[in-house]
């Protein structure tokens, strides 16, 4: 069954033929950022299974150099709205880190990663 979320003004839909069963947990300092919270919530998936609607042309990239490889990740994102949609990675060509918070439910997580930038007060063990 079809899968389908949303940015947060609509602008931008997002399809994945059915829901993950797991999601992954990113402590990174730059998701932190992005998303504005303790951790981002991203489901793994092959870039080529998300079918995206943008018929106002909202999504835009940033080109993120700040990462611990030294190599330029893309962070896609409603410029309408300001939400995050996905990440791209050279280290994982063909997958994205698609932001699960897109979605009404949501998988529970599997795994989590970048767990040394994990606040100490606020510790979830996988």
């Amino acid at each position: 069954m079809a899968y389908t979320g949303q940015c947060n003004c609509a602008s931008v839909r997002i399809t994945l033929p059915q829901q993950p069963a797991n999601s992954v947990l990113c402590h990174c300092s730059n998701c932190k950022k992005a998303g504005g919270g303790l951790f981002s919530v991203n489901y793994f998936v092959d870039e080529n299974d998300m079918v995206i609607e943008d018929s106002n042309g909202v999504k835009k990239v940033y080109q993120d150099p700040n990462t611990r490889s030294g190599n330029k990740i893309s962070r896609h994102f409603c410029s309408n709205c300001g939400s995050p949609l996905f990440t791209l990675t050279p280290g994982n060509p063909g997958k994205a880190f698609l932001k699960a918070p897109l979605f009404e439910k949501i998988a529970p997580p599997s795994m989590a990663v970048f767990e040394e930038k994990q606040e100490d007060w606020a510790k979830v063990h996988l």
